[in-house]
């Protein structure tokens, strides 16, 4: 039989190179965003609530991004600022907010509801892919390394 000694680190314990390869390591393994089936409730919810559906949808920070809805103007016929509540959360979810207070704060300042949605599906849109693009950044990751205490060795190879 053989012993082996081993020195583990934590995160914060590494070296920067170590921290680097670390970091580089986590993000080529964690690829999934997991929030993007609560980011796509969101903007169903915002959709359903004016009747109108998703065509199609891509959603990426590295490519090209869209929702395509099959709003038009009779979807929002008979309908007035005071209708809308400006803190609207039907789903709880963060996204909610960008796009009940865009539409909102856009149909205030313009009165072109069709004009208001779009905008708001764009502010949901935008948030989205700034939610991705953060938790693929270095700051994040290094976060969560910490955070779950993970350990590693002297390298930055997980343990």
């Amino acid at each position: 039989m053989q012993t082996i000694e081993l020195q583990l680190y934590k995160f914060d314990e590494l070296d920067q190179s170590a921290k680097d390869y670390a970091i580089l390591e986590y993000r080529h393994h964690q690829s999934e965003y997991y929030w993007i089936d609560d980011s796509i409730n969101s903007i169903k919810a915002f959709c359903n609530h004016f009747d109108i559906k998703i065509k199609d949808y891509s959603i990426s920070p590295y490519a090209h991004s869209y929702i395509d809805t099959d709003a038009e103007n009779h979807h929002f016929r008979g309908m007035k600022l005071k209708d809308f509540d400006r803190d609207f959360m039907p789903t709880g979810y963060c996204v909610d907010c960008d796009l009940w207070v865009t539409f909102y704060d856009t149909l205030k300042q313009n009165g072109d509801l069709l004009g208001a949605f779009n905008a708001g599906i764009n502010a949901g849109l935008r948030a989205i892919i700034a939610d991705m693009e953060y938790e693929n950044s270095d700051e994040h990751i290094a976060e969560m390394l910490t955070i779950n205490e993970y350990d590693f060795l002297e390298s930055g190879k997980l343990y």
